[in-house]
């Protein structure tokens, strides 16, 4: 009887971790790792690290100037499941000195935008700043 008991516990111990450790690996697997849009205009409008770099840039008295866009082509499309897609630049820049003032203060960003071919949607990737001071 105290054999039988144990093997029930047990038994029921085991298949409680099994369903714990299943529900844990299906969350994960279902979770997305990041936002996707389905352009890249709406990659540089809602993409959450240029979002950043923009609000700071316009705390700090920049005023945007341009942005471009260049979508790279291939000639083959690539194997692997997401690659580099366009890049965009954007140029804000902002007046040192005052009003009459030759010196200006620019900032240049660069986005990166992947595309994902499974999920058929646009990824923000890498996001760099450069600044640059003309006389």
């Amino acid at each position: 009887m105290k054999n039988a008991l144990l093997v029930s516990l047990l038994s029921l111990a085991s298949t409680t971790a099994l369903a714990n450790a299943t529900s844990s690996v299906v969350q994960t697997e279902q979770a997305p790792t990041r936002a996707g849009y389905s352009s890249v205009d709406e990659v540089i409008e809602y993409g959450r690290q240029y979002q950043e770099i923009k609000g700071q840039l316009l705390d700090a008295g920049y005023e945007l100037q341009s942005c471009n866009q260049h979508v790279l082509n291939y000639f083959v499309q690539p194997a692997s499941a997401v690659y580099l897609y366009a890049q965009a630049e954007c140029t804000f820049s902002r007046s040192v000195g005052g009003d009459y003032s030759l010196e200006t203060n620019y900032a240049m960003v660069k986005i990166d935008v992947e595309y994902h071919q499974f999920n058929q949607l646009f990824h923000e990737g890498t996001v760099n700043v450069n600044y640059v001071t003309v006389y």
